[in-house]
């Protein structure tokens, strides 16, 4: 069994793209990207419990947890750009 594949593999073959090996650079390159997304992303986390441990009003805490989400999720998507840029 070759294992399972990452998101990318399934990608390429889903659109019928070719997959060109990573150079260890480029896998070093992207480790980096992965490193930083992870420490940006706790951070994020770190700063949001913190705002909501103190809010008292429901909707504002509210309102902060999605900030939260969507803060997350601008970094990974910054990220994957990233990664692709480095792929290519």
């Amino acid at each position: 069994m070759s294992g399972m594949k990452s998101a990318y593999e399934l990608a390429m073959e889903r659109f019928g793209g070719e997959e060109k090996p990573l150079t260890g650079e480029q896998k070093a390159a992207i480790a980096e990207v992965d490193s930083r997304m992870k420490a940006k992303i706790a951070e994020t986390e770190i700063m949001a419990d913190q705002q909501l441990a103190t809010e008292m009003d429901p909707a504002k805490a509210s309102l902060a947890q999605q900030a939260r989400v969507e803060q997350i999720a601008k970094i990974k998507a910054e990220a994957e750009a990233e990664k692709e840029q480095i792929r290519q």
